[in-house]
């Protein structure tokens, strides 16, 4: 990408003060990815939560540089894996990123990590003869996937060694752990119940949630922060009147119009924000006309969002769709048209609109996914050409979430479980087969896990507050 603003005249040439480009980028950030990748800390909810948080601000900030946007975002913090460090151990890193160049940014995101920066020294700061080339995030994105699968690969055949060979034995063994941290966290999870009925009560909050993926203390201690909060600016706190409030991993406004407050943010966050919560809405208003105008133009199509897709806010949105948008009607405008193979209507199918730097891809539930800056030719191509598998998941989903839910039930029941969920990426197949295959072992289980809350995820393990962790492929 090259700075329009910074042109000099040498000669008969031009010296271009450029951008790094997407690759550049992917490649300059792929030791820091290798290391903060929130796969890398499965076992470790809190961590795996910060860094999937930062990695998203990181993303949205490093879109806006190449735009030429100026954004604003609070420090981030990220978890580090290092060999020389025990298991369980992590380095924590602070970078504070409040430039408005792409090359600064990345350079102090390495040096923060103690990662070398020869990479991006290497790359010219100007040249001669610019050349314009479609960015291509698809491609980018394959090449870091396909590499850091390898080394996930790697590091599933050391871990299968040790791994843990019988839920059975794991159960009868972790099972009386939990249930004695459950009971020992009793007094804080009343403390929570009671700091929500409060703030609920008297300042009309409609009501107050938080992300299951921190320890209940840590909510605790959010709550109080926010109690003492409201306490001193109780005017400002007429702004949340009738509003849902979240405690998660971002500090804004969802699309939804809920109000998040980040957990490790400090209080002047989250007054900023209540201060100003009222200016979203406006953006909030507009969301659903350009959802419409996207849909007309793709033949109907439905405009969805999934749950756990990257958090912007309502106005980081609205850009993507305008984007969008402005790109399909390009389209239309060079006189191209949809495959002939393509029907009339897709108003059976949906499409989500992530940020740009995401995959074009179908998802496990049978949605299109694209990122904001897929051409259209691509996009339009892309669908025409998926729409026998998104037919084909979309069906299976429909089918497998009312089996889920039945089986959710059942397996609640017949096990006497207080609670039972799941992670976020465990698809309503994968629930299935998890509950098929727990209710085949209820013989030696049910008694053991009574009386338990079971979480279904990819790992096994005991949370402080006295979770039942398993993977949905337990042996």
């Amino acid at each position: 990408m090259y700075s329009v603003t910074k042109l000099r005249q040498q000669g008969l040439g031009v010296a271009l003060c450029r951008y790094l480009s997407s690759a550049e980028i992917s490649t300059a950030l792929r030791p820091f990815y290798f290391s903060v990748h929130p796969d890398l800390f499965g076992k470790y909810p809190e961590q795996r939560k910060t860094n999937e948080n930062s990695l998203q601000q990181l993303s949205a900030l490093l879109e806006a540089q190449q735009s030429s946007r100026t954004m604003s975002i609070p420090v981030l913090q990220f978890y580090l894996r290092q060999k020389d460090m025990p298991e369980g151990h992590f380095k924590l890193v602070k970078i504070n990123l409040n430039g408005n160049n792409v090359r600064e940014t990345v350079v102090k995101i390495l040096s923060a990590c103690d990662i070398s920066t020869n990479y991006v020294d290497k790359i010219p700061r100007n040249v001669t003869k610019p050349e314009f080339s479609k960015q291509d995030f698809s491609r980018a994105y394959q090449e870091y996937n396909d590499e850091f699968e390898k080394v996930s690969r790697m590091k599933r055949n050391v871990e299968e060694k040790k791994a843990i060979s019988n839920i059975i034995s794991w159960v009868h063994e972790n099972s009386t752990i939990a249930k004695a941290k459950y009971e020992s966290t009793k007094a804080t999870r009343d403390h929570v119940k009671s700091l929500i009925e409060d703030l609920c009560k008297t300042y009309g909050i409609k009501e107050v949630k938080y992300d299951s993926g921190w320890n209940i203390s840590h909510i605790r201690g959010a709550l109080q922060s926010l109690v003492s909060l409201a306490s001193q600016h109780s005017k400002d706190m007429i702004n949340l009147k009738g509003s849902t409030i979240a405690l998660g991993q971002f500090t804004g406004v969802s699309l939804d119009g809920d109000v998040f407050l980040n957990i490790i943010d400090v209080r002047n966050e989250w007054l900023s924000l209540i201060k100003k919560v009222s200016q979203q809405d406006g953006a909030l208003a507009q969301i659903p006309n350009y959802e419409k105008a996207l849909s007309r133009i793709l033949r109907d199509i439905h405009i969805c969002r999934r749950k756990f897709m990257p958090k912007v806010s309502a106005l980081q949105y609205c850009n993507h769709l305008r984007q969008l948008i402005t790109s399909i009607g390009d389209f239309y405008g060079r006189g191209k048209k949809f495959p002939v193979s393509v029907p009339e209507s897709l108003s059976k199918y949906e499409i989500v609109v992530e940020p740009e730097a995401g995959p074009l891809m179908v998802s496990p539930t049978g949605q299109f996914i694209t990122p904001s800056s897929c051409p259209a030719d691509e996009l339009i191509a892309f669908i025409a050409n998926n729409l026998d598998e998104a037919t084909l998941l979309l069906t299976e989903y429909s089918i497998n979430k009312h089996v889920e839910k039945a089986l959710y039930t059942e397996v609640k029941e017949r096990f006497g479980l207080l609670e039972l969920h799941k992670d976020d990426n465990i698809t309503p197949a994968l629930m299935i087969m998890c509950c098929q295959r727990l209710l085949t072992r209820i013989d030696k289980l049910s008694t053991k896990l009574r009386g338990n809350i079971l979480y279904v995820t990819h790992y096994y393990s005991v949370l402080s507050e006295g979770v039942l962790c398993i993977p949905w492929d337990f042996k």
